[in-house]
Order: structure tokens, then C-alpha cells, then sequence
């Protein structure tokens, strides 16, 4: 198991081929997934993911890979809890999108959230090099607005009606960013 940082709740590991099954059942679960706009979840299947789970798998180096999925779990149970993921990497730029969800609801609103976007912040400052890092959320998803902001996070803009969700209702979108400059809590 790759481990590639520990906070004081969570520890951030590489995905794994045995972890497609908990996507899956994550991913397609509408009462998890309503906050990103998929109520009905993704109707995602296991075969669907294997292709991008093994191309991850197979390139170590991150800096080759234009986007990563990881997973989050309990420092203390080992149990799987959450995702993160990062897009859009720009080496040249120094910069990259993300995106966490912890996905174990009765996790969410105990600081599992937090300590994870934290040290998943620390990983990519001090490990990958970079200097900007972007998130974006629906702009009603209040709690993720209030921990990305807590954790320094500067709104750059808002979108109205950025994306339509399968159920055809139109979504505002927040965009934010966070320059390592500004970054305090290593």
C-alpha cells in the first residue's frame, strides 16, 4: 500500500485495483453524489473504471500523469472513507485542479474533510512542486465553499448556470484557487 501522507485524522494512499468495487458503489450512490449534482449517482460500472484504475496503477510518477485519483482513509481504522483527486496538471504553469469528497457520510462533519484537503495540499506543494492549486463547486454546496475558504482558498469567480445536471437543473458554479504563497498550514 503506497502511503504517500498522513495527517492527524486521514492518511493518502495511491489507488488500487481491489479499490474499484468501493468507486463503484460510491460513485453510483445518489444520496452521496446530490451534492455535486448527480442524484441519481454516476451509473458508473466496474468495468467502466478498470481501464483508468490500470493506466494509474501502472505510472508511478505522478508528474506523468495529467490526473490522479486517491484514496482517503481513517488514520486510526485503516477503513476507506473518501476520495481525492487532482486534474489539469500543468508542470510548466505549477498548478492543478482538485477535487475531494469524503464519501462515508457518517465521516462528514467530524474534520475528516479538512485534515485530508490539508494534508492533500502539503503533498502537492512539497511533492509535485506546484504553486497555484484550483477547486470549483456548486455554488449552493455551502459546506464545501466554507471548508475550502477555511482552509484559504480565495473565491476567483462564480459562474450562473456553468452546468446542467442530468436531471436538466442548472447549476451556478464557485471557482477558487490557492497560491503556495498564501498557504499557511503546512
Amino acid at each position: 500500500m503506497a502511503i504517500l501522507a498522513s495527517g492527524s485524522k486521514v492518511t493518502i494512499r495511491n489507488i488500487q485495483m481491489e479499490d474499484i468495487d468501493q468507486f463503484v458503489q460510491w460513485w453510483n450512490n445518489g444520496d452521496l453524489m446530490a451534492s455535486v449534482g448527480f442524484r441519481k449517482g454516476l451509473g458508473i460500472t466496474k468495468e467502466q473504471l478498470e481501464p483508468k484504475f490500470t493506466k494509474q496503477i501502472a505510472e508511478k510518477n505522478p508528474l506523468k500523469c495529467d490526473n490522479r485519483l486517491y484514496m482517503i482513509l481513517d488514520l486510526e481504522t485503516k477503513k476507506a472513507i473518501g476520495e481525492l483527486a487532482y486534474g489539469q496538471l500543468d508542470i510548466e504553469k505549477g498548478s492543478c485542479r482538485i477535487g475531494m469528497k469524503i464519501c462515508e457520510l457518517s465521516y462528514q462533519g467530524h474534520g475528516y474533510g479538512e485534515d485530508a484537503l490539508i494534508t492533500f495540499i502539503n503533498y502537492l506543494y512539497k511533492e509535485l512542486g506546484l504553486e497555484k492549486i484550483e477547486i470549483d463547486t456548486l455554488a449552493d454546496n455551502l459546506r464545501a465553499l466554507s471548508l475550502y475558504e477555511k482552509v484559504g482558498f480565495v473565491r476567483t469567480s462564480e459562474v450562473k448556470n456553468y452546468w446542467t445536471d442530468p436531471d436538466g437543473i442548472s447549476h451556478d458554479v464557485v471557482f477558487l484557487e490557492l497560491n503556495k504563497e498564501d498557504w499557511h498550514l503546512y
